[in-house]
């Protein structure tokens, strides 16, 4: 388990094997005031549903021909919902990026600050805001997606491949109970400069959990291409079953 330390692992797209960006995978080691956001919101189906109709079978004369949802009268303005299992799961994590000594990037151009590459800033005395473009440039220029390019390991959500930062010194540490990162979607990456320790950066990321799909780049778009039509042909199927008016 990871109690200190967030990684954030990025994959390029390769073209004929060759990476798009960098020399191959990202590894980003987010601690130090390391804050931690989780936000899960569900979207129902049917949500607060019923509650008009029941009340209108309480006194309407004809209430035989209403709608009974079930056998008992329900409490007032509590309504029926049914969950057909949509919504977001996602947070933030908000950092620092002066981190001395982090690993950050590909390696492509070894440690410390006259070794820094435009896809690699890892080692001591790196710049924080060198750190934060660095950053910027994987996020910007790879996709973060359902082909899973984009990994969180964070708590108990990691397969055990990085060390956890305590007490001024890393120790290995075993995966946690789900076994494995948490593929991610990047909504935004807003970096501001605390008042207090001006030459210092810290940034916030924002991301939403996303569903694995495997196979190549054109088996998932052709997925997304048939899911869009999928949908198409229910809308216009549903839309013929409405009475006009």
């Amino acid at each position: 388990m990871l109690r200190n330390t967030a990684y954030l692992e990025i994959t390029p797209i390769s073209v004929g094997g060759t990476p798009t960006v960098g020399e191959g995978d990202a590894v980003f080691e987010l601690h130090h005031d390391l804050e931690v956001e989780s936000q899960l919101e569900k979207s129902y189906l049917v949500g607060n549903f019923g509650t008009a109709i029941q009340e209108a079978a309480r006194y309407v004369p004809a209430k035989d021909k209403l709608p009974v949802l079930s056998n008992t009268v329900p409490e007032r303005r509590q309504g029926y919902s049914v969950d057909a299992g949509g919504g977001t799961w996602g947070g933030s994590l908000t950092f620092t990026t002066g981190f001395e000594g982090a690993t950050w990037g590909d390696g492509s151009g070894g440690t410390g600050a006259s070794n820094v590459t435009k896809t690699d800033a890892s080692g001591e005395g790196v710049d924080p805001l060198t750190r934060l473009q660095v950053l910027q440039y994987w996020l910007a220029n790879t996709l973060s997606d359902s082909r899973a390019g984009v990994r969180l390991h964070i708590g108990q959500w990691t397969d055990g491949s990085f060390d956890d930062y305590r007490d001024g010194q890393f120790v290995n540490v075993d995966p946690g109970v789900y076994k494995t990162p948490i593929p991610i979607a990047i909504l935004t990456c807003e970096p501001r400069s605390p008042q207090d320790e001006p030459s210092n950066i810290t940034a916030t990321l924002q991301y939403r959990r996303t569903q694995v799909v495997d196979g190549a780049a054109k088996d998932v778009a052709d997925w997304v291409g048939n899911l869009a039509d999928d949908a198409e042909d229910v809308l216009t199927e549903a839309a013929s079953e409405v009475p006009l008016p």
